[in-house]
């Protein structure tokens, strides 16, 4: 357990004394805990990053990261743990010595869970804000998928299919 230097003042702050591995994001100064995931969430999810990862590896344009990982997003008072995150190599600097992320990756998938509110409103809002380029939701159940891309400051929708994912970022489409 983290000493306490001086007294947390935000959300971030407590989240930063949590132990590692703790299921927890802030999103605007708010803490939210999550349940570990279920099985065909988590199927779901390696497919995905798998299939990415291959084409990123043919390519050498970039690494893919797998949740529980964390994203700081420090003027925007938040941190999250994207299911899925794509670093392309022209901003691999956003990876610090602390071993995080600090600022917006590339791409993220979140695969919905419990809180879908959460994924399609509060964190879209947050990844637009931030400048995340590319973010998709994917529903386990079903395997819809909707993907956004930024334009300008603002997320503009790009395609909801059932079973495909299409990247105009990566220049990749496959079935799921």
């Amino acid at each position: 357990m983290k000493a306490i230097e001086q007294v947390p003042k935000t959300a971030l702050d407590v989240f930063r004394l949590l132990p590692e591995g703790t299921l927890c994001e802030v999103i605007d100064n708010v803490l939210y805990m999550s349940p570990a995931l279920k099985y065909h969430h988590q199927d779901l999810l390696f497919l995905l990053a798998r299939r990415i990862e291959a084409n990123l590896e043919i390519t050498s344009r970039g690494k893919v990261i797998i949740s529980p990982f964390d994203v700081y997003f420090d003027d925007l008072l938040s941190a999250v743990q994207p299911h899925i995150l794509v670093l392309l190599n022209e901003n691999k600097h956003l990876l610090k010595a602390d071993g995080y992320i600090h600022g917006a990756p590339d791409l993220i998938i979140e695969v919905l869970s419990s809180d879908k509110k959460r994924d399609k409103v509060k964190k879209k809002s947050l990844y637009e804000r931030a400048g995340v380029k590319e973010y998709f939701v994917v529903d386990p159940d079903t395997r819809e998928i909707t993907g956004w891309v930024l334009k300008g400051n603002l997320y503009e929708q790009q395609n909801t299919d059932t079973g495909v994912f299409k990247s105009l970022l990566l220049s990749l489409e496959f079935t799921f």
